[in-house]
């Protein structure tokens, strides 16, 4: 019991630096090296690498947080790639917020059925259907 509660305590100190992070990028608040030293410290809390995590295929993503046995992890490495789409797309770097987007949607659709995870948390099918009107306005967008 005691074990569970810690792991609980864990996932919901991760979402809430997520959450921490996402009002940042979306006010475009501090530095953009700010910004990557919390997604590494994010990342680092989950017990993942996040340089690891931006240049890795979907494939290798669910090898390090599988979704049938640590949905909570994979739920944290699919925002952290929805999160670094919004910062690469505010910063101009639209192939790879592309990237990003892509691989987050792999990974959410791995735990939509499960819905959101924890209170508070978005449904996976909210962030997929987000991240899809990102992706559609990058095609439609002459700029992009």
């Amino acid at each position: 019991m005691a074990q569970r509660d810690f792991i609980l305590r864990m996932i919901e100190q991760i979402g809430q630096m997520l959450i921490a992070l996402r009002r940042q990028i979306l006010r475009q608040s501090g530095e953009s090296g700010d910004v990557e030293q919390r997604f590494r410290a994010v990342a680092s809390h989950a017990g993942l690498d996040f340089d690891l995590i931006r240049r890795a295929d979907v494939d290798t993503l669910v090898l390090l947080a599988p979704p049938q046995i640590d949905p909570s992890r994979c739920w944290a490495l699919a925002e952290l790639l929805y999160l670094d789409g919004l910062n690469e797309e505010a910063h101009g770097q639209l192939e790879q917020a592309r990237a990003s987007w892509q691989k987050a949607v792999r990974l959410y659709a791995l735990i939509q059925p499960a819905g959101a995870l924890l209170v508070g948390w978005p449904e996976a099918a909210d962030r997929i259907a987000d991240i899809a009107a990102r992706l559609e306005a990058l095609e439609t967008d002459p700029a992009a």
